[in-house]
């Protein structure tokens, strides 16, 4: 009410305001004016105005200034893009791409001439389909001078990026290209199989504070179909730029299902050795899948691309791992007067793993082969870029190689020419280096023989050791009390153990035992042969003895002859009982009349509730009939009881008593109540009208009442507070 009479009030003051949001403003306004008076009241309600018009005057205007165009490219989608492995090879077909595989995606970008661009603008870049960014990324776009031209960002797990650019191309009107290049990696999880023993892969582990890869998480799975392998050795080796992370090492056990997904059910404990960049893991017992993982620590990681491998290997088998962070870009522009001229891009790469390889030296020659730039040294991004190209026929040529890979001398040739100028991007040129060979090393072997049966180890097997060539290297190798030999200082290739002596009581086995010594393996080969024990010669039957002569039989007596049987007697006939006399049907049991001649009847069965007849009397003396067979085991005669009032007929005796109906009770006849309707009750649902029912309050009239006098109050009060106020 008092609100209503405020709001009224301020209405007739300011009624320019309305009724309006304002409305809470204006109450404490009118409170400051009771306080202060009305012209302090005007004064500020003037200046909450004023505020209000500057916020808002604020807010578009910095909206206006804020606002980012999205620049309008050329070769930043997907189907634009150029996507290969690991090994350089061209991938088409991206939708069954690895999620497992880390693959580069490089663009070639360019903006029509006479597009405005302002700093903060945008441009969108799309993946390829199939492929997702791996990790967070933000590198520079950078022009010919290193000057940065823009950024471009993408969030792991997304299919688009953005190039945001500065104002370096704002004054540029031509020619605006570029390129983009970073690592994305597959979402096909469909490829999968279980035909390995050893596999490796890595993800980047952690990020410093300036966001840049820290620690590398590697990967190395081993023995998926869960074979019995009993002790395995896995030899890890770490690539540049890596240290092993002590008590990083996790190791569970456990299967593989269908989805290729590990299900972990324990653990285990490999034994860790580390020998610089040499791991070695020792598994005793093997007979599940095995899942490890560790951590490496980074070094000299760079804002731009950056690749890590790793090689494991174990029983002569070998994988490696790629784990790749990072990119680069470039982009430039031209004002309209400047003269066109060319540029080129040359990335020099390692050809196993197209890691960027810094340090190589080139020349810049013409096609006659001289030299117009001599020391060009590639960057950190294994990058050389040469602007300012007339015209023409040029090539570089390799003068040094960067350490630990051997010189590529080959002339890389390129053409500069009115149509690539006019494509505003410079050539772009690679070439791979491969590493500087390492000499090999020899390798061991170790044979187990066994019993074919019970696979007990067999002592006392004489072998040679064949090459390839099936010349014999080694001869009388012989296997000891645990049934093995080994082999030393074996240089790589192909090797065939051939027994020569079997173990005593054991079967020569001369099929050839195979195996490969690997280039660089440091695990012993381990090859298992098995004899099958010689069989055991019977002995020779003796001689059976002659069998004695039989006794000739005696000669049997003749049999007597039988005596006739006599005649059975013709049995007696029976004579035939006499019928009983039917009884009479009299009101009241007496005595039963006399049965006829017959067998001696039983004793009558109990009639029901009536009065107890009398005995019946013995029958008279009759002729005693023959003696019949004996009869079979019959029911009791039983005599028709007389009509009675009381039980029914027959001896069966009478229901308990239900619930009746008594004389004098009501029951469930007609004009009676139904059971459970008594009279005063009322049936479930149904109430008596006019009688108070249980928890019912009774109405109180007078609360009504004081409610309307005290609403007639309270409206006097407030007309006469208005008449006031007016």
């Amino acid at each position: 009410m008092v609100l209503l009479l405020c709001r009224l009030r301020w209405k007739s003051r300011f009624r320019s305001f309305g009724n309006g949001p304002h409305f809470n403003v204006i109450v404490r306004l009118w409170s400051n004016e009771r306080n202060g008076g009305e012209k302090n009241m005007r004064t500020k309600l003037f200046a909450v105005l004023l505020g209000l018009l500057t916020i808002v005057t604020t807010v578009m205007a910095f909206g206006r200034v804020a606002k980012a165009d999205e620049i309008p490219t050329i070769g930043l989608t997907g189907e634009e893009a150029t996507v290969t492995d690991r090994y350089g090879n061209v991938v088409t077909g991206t939708s069954t791409l690895s999620k497992w595989e880390d693959y580069t995606v490089k663009y070639s970008w360019s903006i029509r001439d006479g597009q405005p661009i302002a700093a903060g603008d945008t441009a969108t870049v799309a993946l390829p389909s199939g492929t997702v960014a791996p990790v967070d990324l933000s590198f520079p776009l950078v022009d010919n001078n290193g000057e940065t031209v823009g950024t471009f960002t993408i969030k792991a797990g997304q299919t688009t990026g953005t190039i945001t650019f500065n104002d370096a191309l704002a004054q540029t009107g031509t020619n605006r290209t570029g390129s983009l290049q970073f690592y994305a990696k597959g979402t096909s999880d469909s490829d999968v199989h279980f035909d390995w023993t050893l596999n490796k892969v890595g993800w980047i582990g952690s990020y410093d504070a300036n966001g840049l890869p820290s620690e590398v998480t590697w990967n190395v799975a081993v023995n998926p179909t869960g074979q019995n392998l009993g002790q395995v050795v896995v030899t890890d080796t770490l690539g540049a730029n890596q240290t092993f992370v002590p008590g990083s090492v996790i190791a569970q056990t456990g299967a593989y299902n269908a989805a290729g997904e590990f299900v972990q059910s324990g653990t285990t404990v490999p034994d860790v050795t580390v020998n610089g960049k040499q791991l070695t893991f020792t598994f005793t017992n093997v007979t599940t899948a095995i899942n490890m993982v560790y951590n490496v620590k980074l070094a000299n990681v760079q804002p731009g691309s950056n690749n890590w491998s790793n090689a494991a290997s174990m029983n002569g088998t070998t994988v490696s791992g790629n784990v790749s962070y990072g990119g680069s870009g470039t982009g430039s522009g031209e004002n309209p007067n400047e003269d066109e001229l060319g540029s080129v891009k040359l990335t020099k790469q390692d050809a196993t793993n197209q890691t960027a390889l810094s340090g190589a030296v080139y020349e810049l020659q013409d096609n006659a082969g001289t030299v117009i730039q001599s020391g060009i040294t590639t960057n950190e991004k294994g990058a050389i870029f040469i602007s300012d190209l007339q015209p023409g026929d040029y090539q570089f040529v390799e003068t040094k190689a960067p350490d630990g890979y051997e010189l590529n001398s080959k002339p890389i040739p390129f053409t500069v020419s009115a149509q690539t100028i006019a494509q505003g991007e410079p050539i772009m040129l690679t070439q791979d280096d491969e590493k500087t060979p390492v000499a090999p090393t020899t390798g061991a072997v170790t044979l187990t023989k066994k019993d074919a049966t019970s696979q007990k180890v067999l002592a006392g097997a004489v072998y040679d050791l064949h090459n390839a060539a099936g010349q014999t290297v080694q001869s009388g190798l012989t296997t000891d009390a645990a049934g093995q030999l080994t082999v030393d200082n074996l240089a790589p290739g192909d090797y065939s153990f051939i027994e020569t002596k079997a173990p005593d009581g054991y079967e020569l086995n001369t099929t050839p035992l195979n195996f490969t010594i690997a280039a660089g393996a440091t695990a012993a080969v381990d090859v298992t042969a098995t004899d099958t024990a010689t069989p055991t010669k019977p002995s020779e039957p003796g001689t059976p003895s002659e069998p004695g002569t039989p006794t000739e039989p005696g000669t049997p007596s003749e049999p007597g002859t039988p005596t006739e049987p006599g005649l059975p007697s013709e049995p007696g006939a029976p004579t035939e009982p006499g019928l009983p006399s039917e009884p009479g049907t009299p009101s009241e049991p007496g005595t039963p009349s006399e049965p006829g001649t017959s067998t001696e009847p039983g004793l009558p069965s109990e009639p029901g509730t009536p009065t107890e007849p009398g005995l019946p009397s013995e029958p008279g003396t009759s002729t005693e009939p023959s003696t019949p067979t004996e009869p079979g085991t019959s029911s009791e005669p039983n005599p028709t009881a007389p009509s009675v009032s009381g039980p029914a007929a027959g001896n069966a005796l009478p229901a308990k008593p239900g619930t009746g109906v008594v004389a004098g009770q009501p029951g469930t006849s007609a004009g009676q109540p139904a059971t459970g309707a008594q009279a005063g009750m009322t049936t479930n649902g149904a109430t008596t009208a006019g009688l108070p029912q249980t928890n019912e309050a009774p109405r109180h009239p007078f609360v009504l009442a004081v409610g309307l006098i005290l609403a007639w109050v309270l409206l006097i009060l407030g007309v006469h507070y208005y008449r006031r106020l007016s």
